[in-house]
């Protein structure tokens, strides 16, 4: 997870806001698989778990999303189509923990082993004990030069993922 090098872009937006996020989720859905771990980096007010609701608004969670923090894992269902099974969404928020120690005690790595689509707040907390097939949500604020006060369109987000061979 450290190493950059091995990723490749699929999906970069720039001075994005409020209003556009359900623009910026629907792209990210598009992309994103059905199964895995996608961790999200941004700094402390960067809209991580806006992004988490608005994804999961998207993909049919009927349940109110709310931020983990202080529970660290909220699980969502999606119902599924009149046959199809029910896809589990796990939103953690690792802010609280301190390291892989306190992450594996709370019990998130046995998370990461079962079905559904986990999305990780705060993932540089356990960066070494990430798998390798983990996708990357990077939320930074943009630094354009054209934008005004009355604007909100400042951030920008790239979705990664790990190099195919």
């Amino acid at each position: 997870m450290s190493e950059t090098d091995n990723l490749e872009v699929v999906i970069e937006i720039g001075e994005f806001g409020l209003k556009d996020l359900d623009y910026v989720a629907r792209k990210l859905v598009e992309e994103l698989p059905n199964s895995g771990i996608v961790a999200i980096h941004g700094k402390m007010g960067a809209g991580k778990t806006t992004l988490v609701k608005a994804i999961c608004r998207i993909l049919g969670v009927k349940d109110e999303v709310s931020s983990p923090t202080y529970g660290l894992v909220n699980i969502y269902e999606i119902a599924g189509n009149d046959n199809a099974q029910k896809r589990i969404i796990h939103h953690i928020d690792l802010y609280r923990l301190k390291d892989e120690e306190e992450a594996e005690k709370a019990g998130i790595f046995n998370i990461f082993d079962m079905q559904g689509l986990s999305f990780v707040e705060w993932p540089e907390r356990i960066s070494n004990s990430l798998p390798d097939n983990v996708w990357l949500i990077k939320i930074e604020e943009s630094m354009a030069e054209n934008l005004d006060e009355t604007s909100d369109a400042n951030r920008k987000i790239t979705l990664l993922r790990q190099r195919r061979c």
